[in-house]
């Protein structure tokens, strides 16, 4: 993993987001969370594209939806994360 958060919890833009994908890709990994505004940044053919799965983030609690397994207890994790980043408590 790579990234950098803001104070608040969201996922910043990183550098070489092409190519970071296409060394996961190389290495056998199925699926990247990337930064949501890095999205447009991805130039990858489509045959590569095929071969991995890509979650854009905007928030922490995006990234650890998209990294945890599903379970009961991601949900609960999750949700008390956004509670904190929406300024509830």
């Amino acid at each position: 993993m790579t990234g950098s958060l803001s104070v608040r919890g969201e996922v910043l833009p990183v550098g070489g987001v092409t190519s970071k994908i296409e060394a996961a890709i190389d290495a056998g990994i199925r699926k990247v969370i990337i930064p949501y505004s890095n999205m447009q940044d991805v130039a990858i053919s489509q045959d590569k594209l095929k071969r991995i799965k890509i979650v854009p983030a905007k928030s922490m609690a995006d990234v650890l939806r998209g990294s945890l397994k599903d379970c009961k207890r991601k949900d609960e994790i999750v949700n008390e994360l956004q509670i904190h980043e929406n300024g509830r408590k």
